[in-house]
């Protein structure tokens, strides 16, 4: 059996230094480019699964996107993470970290999916939900040999990788306001 073709629509950006309603614009712009996708994707009957990717990193932010999760059923979520390393991020892993919960706490989606964060001492401290990661340089580095790229390292990886996420397994991520009425503060 094929599987659908997986897409993850990524047409706006919103980053911290830019003006709060701007932000909100993108993320309003986002959610709407999906919504429009999703219907087309229905409407032509294309086997297409479609997961939408975080514009937002605040609690609020993530409220933004439940009517569209609503709508469509959605499970998963893309989470964007490369732009979390580096420079002076400092402490970015754990900011990535609250950055995932805080789409936990507000969407309470199935399965997390990262993109651009494979690194394996990074993987096993996420939320349980997050089930999936991929990135181009850690791939790389382990699938590299002196003529090029070879296939040959990748189940050892991809095994080290789904390990790394597994240690959460039959753990149980709640949502954070499940607890109170109060949202994790970054």
């Amino acid at each position: 059996m094929v599987q659908p073709a997986i897409y993850v629509p990524d047409v706006v950006y919103s980053y911290n230094w830019m003006d709060e309603e701007i932000q909100d614009n993108a993320i309003e712009a986002y959610i709407g480019h999906v919504r429009d996708l999703q219907k087309e994707i229905i409407e032509q009957d294309f086997d297409v699964r479609l997961i939408p990717t975080n514009k937002g990193w605040k609690y609020e932010h993530f409220v933004e996107y439940r009517e569209l999760y609503n709508e469509f059923d959605y499970e998963e979520f893309a989470f964007y993470a490369v732009q979390y390393t580096g420079g002076d991020a400092g402490n970015a892993i754990n900011v990535l970290h609250s950055h995932v919960r805080n789409s936990i706490a507000a969407i309470d989606m199935k399965d997390i999916f990262l993109i651009g964060r494979l690194a394996g001492d990074d993987l096993f401290d996420f939320a349980p939900r997050v089930r999936g990661a991929t990135g181009l340089r850690q791939w790389k580095d382990a699938c590299s040999t002196g003529d090029g790229l070879s296939q040959d390292p990748w189940p050892e990886f991809q095994e080290n990788r789904e390990a790394k996420l597994a240690v959460n397994d039959g753990q149980e991520q709640r949502p954070v306001n499940e607890f109170s009425d109060k949202k994790e503060d970054n």
